[in-house]
């Protein structure tokens, strides 16, 4: 054989291997460069002149892209859905009806849902944390692990993703009486 043909095969063979690596390398950076967020929520006590309960969410980015933050929820139990005051009996009774269809969100918004803005998160440690004051024992949409009560959270981004948490559910003789 020739040299000219030793050499097309080397080009073709290199050639081959670095078109490899490229797309290799466009594949990793479509799974691993992108954003990561971490979702963590806890209901605490907070003594001072009478006993707060807070609801706290936060969100970590711990990747390499920012994200949009639509909404921050906590789900609720069905039969927990706020019954605003002051509606008439009809009122009271048209929403009831819609609770019974599925019609209305069982979440307690604590961000998002009434106009505000997204919130955008930075890559590599951005974080953001978002509390709400609880005033009454709230029914939360809970679900067991091990011999602990747990509710659950949600953040939502712009993308539609949602990332979810589990926060503990302190026991009745812990909540604040009314």
């Amino acid at each position: 054989m020739k040299v000219e043909l030793w050499v097309a095969i080397y080009g073709a063979v290199m050639g081959t291997i670095a078109s490899g690596i490229a797309t290799a390398h466009v594949i990793w950076q479509l799974f691993h460069d992108r954003a990561n967020l971490d979702v963590k929520g806890q209901i605490s006590f907070v003594h001072t002149d009478r006993m707060r309960v807070i609801l706290r969410i936060s969100a970590v980015n711990n990747g390499r892209r920012p994200v949009s933050v639509r909404s921050v929820a906590a789900f609720l139990a069905k039969e927990s859905l706020p019954i605003p005051q002051g509606l008439s009996p009809e009122r009271s009774a048209e929403v009831l009806e819609l609770n019974q269809a599925k019609l209305i969100s069982h979440q307690l918004n604590i961000f998002g849902g009434r106009g505000e803005k997204p919130f955008q998160l930075d890559p590599d440690g951005g974080e953001q944390t978002w509390d709400i004051h609880l005033y009454k024992r709230v029914q939360f949409q809970k679900h067991t692990k091990g011999n602990e009560e747990l509710g659950m959270a949600c953040v939502e981004l712009t993308s539609g993703k949602k990332v979810l948490c589990d926060f503990l559910i302190p026991k009745d003789e812990h909540w604040p009486s009314a």
